[in-house]
């Protein structure tokens, strides 16, 4: 939805961006000008209105972007603390485009005129600016009538509508009427703890029930679903039926007459607890109708497929159970509320050197799944990598699918220091390393205080190694298992996609 931002606050994103995602506190100027494909002065500027916004954000006086050696560098200061999404937000709160849509979904203006006055702007830049959402919009189904209402298709009202308020106003006062908002709080000390207790959930589902109570409320309801995600209410499992009687009261005076209409809004509400992951993964299935149950196990065979291609062996039950559960909920957020912020946010180039193997993996199964979902390759790719490779990383068993890489860690009369670097290197599990004090022609690596050999590569510590050694020697493991699993698996791994 970067259509919604001025181009100058796009770039900034786009520079934002590239900092937070390179891990490196100091960068030339001269490679970010080669990487954004700016001017000097370009970067510079940006850098400077940067920090202006930084200081806006957090409301402090520090400087987060300190150029030096006269503009040849810069260097970066807790910039951790601002992530993308929250800059992205930030924008969003100041765009004219944002507030006239939040204004035409709240549906409490209704003339260029009356917008123009609110937002000390003029009829005619108004009228512009609601064409070209106009427009913007018309690509998802949804259009804008003349006396300023959504209209369309209506779940994709919603799940731009959740979206772009998640995005702006995840820590800020949420921006729905009184009424609204007064409707929020009663759900928020009555059901919502009954659903989750992590404080992340409970904000995004008071978003939820705030776009979904405002769109009802202005007699906007779902339209019945050609496909039906769920099987009959009748025949849902006890606790979901509880749960669309616990919701009901808040919804009922809008569908006095209408129980069909109560009903479809209800199951949305259970689809949407779904696609966040409340609950119970494996009830998710049991309620599905046979034939979603079929499109779900059909989605995984193609994972478990992939597995047998690319490992050369069966995917172990367990296994995919563990990534059945990790990613229903993944599964049912792409097929029935499609994100719009597909841009990848990830750094690829470190994914791709700390975890090759997964990150490999993790792409074939996109191409598979691409020829399945409704996106192209490079759409879901952008969001579906992050999600899909944490669950990877979690649940494939690397005893089984990797190739173990043996480390001696033997020092002379630093047992303390030994401990130390036996636990250190055990947590990082996604490689299957095996951890020996003896020294054997099967030994990978050593670790230790006087030189062991010649021909094995070593790491002489006399004290816990810093961060650049600890990364040093996890490359030197991720390098060996690279190497030995395309040689035994025959296959040379291709990152290009």
């Amino acid at each position: 939805m970067n259509w919604l931002l001025s181009k100058k606050d796009e770039e900034r994103l786009i520079l934002h961006r590239y900092l937070m995602t390179h891990h490196s506190k100091t960068f030339l100027i001269k490679d970010l000008m080669t990487a954004v494909n700016w001017s000097r002065y370009r970067i510079l500027q940006a850098i400077q209105q940067l920090n202006i916004d930084y200081q806006s954000m957090t409301k402090s006086k520090q400087t987060f972007i300190e150029v030096a050696d006269a503009n040849r560098t810069v260097t970066l200061t807790n910039l951790q603390l601002i992530s993308v999404a929250s800059l992205k937000g930030f924008y969003l709160r100041q765009s004219l485009r944002f507030e006239m849509l939040l204004d035409i979904f709240l549906e409490d203006i209704h003339s260029n005129e009356a917008i123009a006055f609110r937002h000390s702007s003029s009829t005619t830049v108004v009228r512009m600016t609601k064409e070209a959402m106009r427009t913007e919009l018309r690509e998802q189904n949804i259009d804008i009538t003349d006396n300023y209402q959504l209209v369309g298709d209506e779940q994709q009202i919603r799940t731009v509508m959740i979206e772009l308020i998640y995005l702006a106003y995840a820590d800020q006062a949420l921006p729905f009427s009184g009424a609204t908002n007064r409707a929020i709080t009663q759900v928020q000390q009555n059901l919502v703890p009954l659903l989750t207790k992590r404080l992340t959930l409970q904000r995004i589902l008071a978003i939820v029930f705030g776009v979904w109570y405002t769109r009802i409320q202005n007699g906007h309801h779902i339209a019945p679903m050609d496909d039906d995600l769920l099987r009959p209410t009748k025949d849902l499992q006890d606790n979901v039926r509880n749960l669309l009687n616990q919701m009901a009261p808040y919804l009922q005076k809008y569908f006095q007459n209408d129980q069909l209409g109560l009903d479809g809004e209800l199951r949305y509400g259970v689809l949407v607890c779904y696609a966040l992951g409340i609950g119970d993964a494996s009830d998710y299935l049991v309620n599905l109708t046979v034939k979603n149950q079929r499109k779900m196990t059909a989605l995984f065979d193609q994972i478990t497929d992939s597995y047998q291609d690319f490992f050369k062996q069966s995917m172990p039950t367990v296994q995919r159970q563990a990534m059945t559960e990790l990613l229903t909920p993944l599964i049912i957020r792409l097929t029935y509320f499609p994100p719009q912020e597909s841009h990848l946010s990830t750094d690829m180039a470190f994914q791709t050197t700390s975890y090759p193997i997964h990150t490999a993996f993790t792409k074939m199964v996109i191409q598979k799944l691409a020829q399945v979902f409704r996106y192209d390759t490079a759409q879901l790719l952008g969001m579906m990598f992050n999600p899909l490779l944490n669950a990877l990383i979690k649940t494939i068993s690397v005893k089984e699918a990797l190739p173990a890489i043996t480390i001696t860690i033997d020092l002379i009369d630093m047992p303390a220091l030994e401990d130390y670097l036996t636990q250190m290197v055990k947590q990082w599990q996604s490689l299957n390393i095996i951890v020996t004090n003896e020294f054997t022609d099967k030994t990978d690596i050593y670790l230790s205080n006087v030189i062991l050999s010649q021909k094995v590569p070593g790491f002489a510590w006399y004290t816990i190694p810093e961060w650049s050694e600890r990364l040093a020697l996890r490359q030197l493991i991720i390098d060996m298992t690279l190497q030995r699993f395309q040689n035994k698996k025959m296959l040379r791994i291709n990152h290009d996609f």
